[in-house]
């Protein structure tokens, strides 16, 4: 099973409203995630959502039609 990152929310509650979003749709986000860097303004300071890569394309026309875009993260190797 490949997991990826999906979105990227700045705080727990953004997190919590897209995780809710997803998995009402039956895409299950594994566990929260936080940013690997130091909080130094601002830079990378939230938490990923997680979703298995079969998944992914689901994840993000649902998170586009909703208009939430702005939170999808780009996928490497794309």
């Amino acid at each position: 099973m490949s997991v990826t990152r999906v979105a990227f929310a700045f705080d727990a509650g953004t997190y919590a409203v897209l995780k809710a979003m997803l998995e009402s749709e039956g895409i299950e986000v594994l566990d929260m995630a936080r940013g690997s860097h130091v909080a130094i303004a601002g830079v990378d300071q939230g938490y990923y959502l997680h979703v298995i890569a079969a998944d992914r394309p689901r994840a993000e026309r649902l998170l586009r039609e909703r208009d939430f875009e702005k939170y999808l993260v780009p996928e490497k190797n794309k």
